[in-house]
C-alpha cells in the first residue's frame, strides 16, 4: 500500500496531462484533486485507523485464548556428578470477562465517538482540500481573462494614440495629450506582461493544489457564481457543520472517559479455563483447570476519587467548549453568508456601472472623432471605463471566491455535501 501511494506521488510529479487535455474543467480538477492529493490521502488513512481502533475495543466482548508449549532442560550437580532432567508442556488457555464495571462497553463508547470525530475531521479536511482547489481554480480563470481584458485595453490605448496622432499631424490636438496617450499605452503593455506572469503563478498554484508537481496548460470555464440562499435555519446550519458535530462528539468521548476512570471502583470478575499436557520423555500427563476469579480495590490512597473528580471536569470543559463553539459558528457563518451575499450583489452592481461607462465611452469617442468634445473630457470617460472593466472582472472574481468561502464555512464539498443529522 505505500509502494501505491509513493508510485502515485511520483506519477503526478510527471507529465500526467500529456495523456489527456491539459486544459481542465473543474470536474477534472476535482477527480485529479481526489486522486492525487497528500491531504486527502492521509485524512482518509486517519479514518481506517480510528476503525481498527473501534474493533480492538470490541474485541474485548469475546474470549481471549491463547496457546502455549514449553520445552525445558535443566541440570542439578550432585556428588556423583551431574544429573539432567527434560520437561515439555503443551497447553490452552481460555479467558472471558464477565463483569468490568462498564469498561468495556464505555471503551467501545468512546472509540466509536472518536471515530465519529475522525469522520469529522475528515470532512473537514474534504472541504478545506476543495475550497483551495476551487480558490486555486478561480485564481486560473482570473488571470485567463485578465490576459484578455488586458490585451483589450492595449489594442484600445493604441487605437487611441492612432486617432490622437492624426489630430495632432492635423494641428487639432497638443503634444502632451499625445504623449499621456501614449504612456497610457505603455501601461497597458506593461499591465498585460504582468498578467501573463501572474498566469504563470496561478497555474503552478493550481497543479500543487491538485496534488502534481507538472504544471497544467490553462483551465476550461466562467468567473460566475450562483445566488447565495436566504439564511432562514442559521442555528441548523451551525449544527451541521463538521466543527459543532466535533465538539459535540468530544462532550460524548469525555462522558465515556469519565465511565472507563469509574469502572476500577468496581470489582472485575473473570472465568477461566485451561486444558493441556506436560511431562518429562513424552507428553503424557493430562491437565484441565475451569475457574471464577473476582478482584475489587480496598485501598488506593484516594487515587480512584482523585481521578473520577478529575474527569468530570474534562467532562465539564468540553461542555462549555462546545457552547463556545455554537456561539463562534453562528457569528462566523453569518459572516461569511453576509460577505457571499455583497459580493454578489456588488457584482450586479458593478455590471450595471460598466453597461453605462461602455455607452458612455461610445458617445464620447464620437462626439471627439467630430471635434465636440475635448481631449480631456474624452479621456476622462476612457479611462473610467478601463477601470469599471477592471473592477467588474475583480468582482466577478470576488464574488465566485466568496461562494466558495461560505461552502467550507458550512464544512461542504464535492465529494461530501451536507448531509442532514439527527
Amino acid at each position: 500500500m505505500k509502494n501505491l501511494y509513493l508510485a502515485a506521488a511520483l506519477l503526478a510529479g510527471t507529465p500526467l496531462w500529456a495523456q489527456t487535455n491539459n486544459v481542465l474543467t473543474w470536474e477534472q480538477c476535482l477527480n485529479h484533486t481526489e486522486t492525487f492529493n497528500p491531504d486527502l490521502i492521509s485524512a482518509k488513512a486517519s479514518v481506517r485507523k480510528l476503525e481498527y481502533k473501534v474493533a480492538s475495543a470490541s474485541s474485548e466482548f469475546f474470549p481471549q485464548i491463547n496457546a502455549s508449549a514449553q520445552f525445558k532442560k535443566s541440570g542439578t550437580k550432585q556428588t556423583a556428578g551431574w544429573t539432567e532432567q527434560d520437561s515439555s508442556s503443551t497447553g490452552i488457555n481460555l479467558t472471558q470477562t464477565l463483569y468490568t464495571g462498564g469498561l468495556n462497553f464505555a471503551k467501545r463508547s468512546r472509540a466509536l465517538a472518536e471515530l465519529t470525530i475522525g469522520e469529522e475531521q475528515f470532512r473537514t479536511t474534504l472541504s478545506d482540500v476543495e475550497r483551495r482547489t476551487r480558490l486555486a481554480y478561480i485564481d486560473v480563470l482570473y488571470t485567463q481573462e485578465l490576459i484578455g481584458l488586458t490585451r483589450k485595453i492595449t489594442q484600445r490605448r493604441a487605437n487611441n494614440v492612432r486617432l490622437i496622432q492624426l489630430r495632432f499631424d492635423g494641428g487639432r490636438e497638443n503634444a502632451g495629450s499625445l504623449a499621456r496617450s501614449k504612456a497610457q499605452l505603455t501601461e497597458a503593455q506593461f499591465e498585460e506582461r504582468e498578467a501573463q506572469r501572474s498566469l504563470d503563478y496561478t497555474r503552478l498554484n493550481l497543479s500543487a493544489a491538485i496534488g502534481q508537481m507538472a504544471p497544467i496548460e490553462g483551465v476550461k470555464g466562467t468567473l460566475s457564481s450562483e445566488n447565495p440562499e436566504p439564511l432562514t435555519d442559521l442555528v441548523r446550519l451551525m449544527k451541521q457543520t463538521p466543527d459543532y458535530l466535533i465538539s459535540e462528539q468530544q462532550v460524548e468521548s469525555a462522558q465515556q472517559g469519565m465511565k472507563v476512570t469509574r469502572s476500577d471502583r468496581f470489582p472485575t470478575i473473570q472465568f477461566s479455563a485451561s486444558t493441556g499436557l506436560a511431562g518429562e520423555a513424552d507428553l503424557d500427563n493430562e491437565k484441565w483447570s475451569v475457574g471464577i476469579s473476582a478482584s475489587i480495590p480496598l485501598f488506593t490512597g484516594n487515587r480512584l476519587v482523585s481521578e473520577v473528580l478529575a474527569a468530570n471536569e474534562t467532562v465539564i470543559q468540553s461542555e462549555m467548549s462546545l457552547i463556545d463553539t455554537a456561539n463562534s459558528l453562528m457569528a462566523s457563518l453569518r459572516g461569511a453568508w453576509n460577505d457571499y451575499t455583497d459580493a454578489v450583489e456588488n457584482e450586479l452592481v458593478q455590471k450595471t456601472l460598466l453597461e453605462a461607462e461602455q455607452l458612455r465611452a461610445e458617445i464620447s469617442t464620437a462626439k471627439y472623432k467630430q471635434g465636440l468634445l475635448d481631449y480631456e473630457d474624452w479621456d476622462t470617460i476612457e479611462s473610467n471605463l478601463i477601470t469599471q472593466e477592471k473592477l467588474h472582472l475583480q468582482r466577478k472574481r470576488v464574488s465566485s471566491t466568496q461562494q466558495a468561502i461560505w461552502r467550507n464555512a458550512l464544512g461542504s464539498s464535492a465529494w461530501e455535501p451536507i448531509v442532514e443529522r439527527n
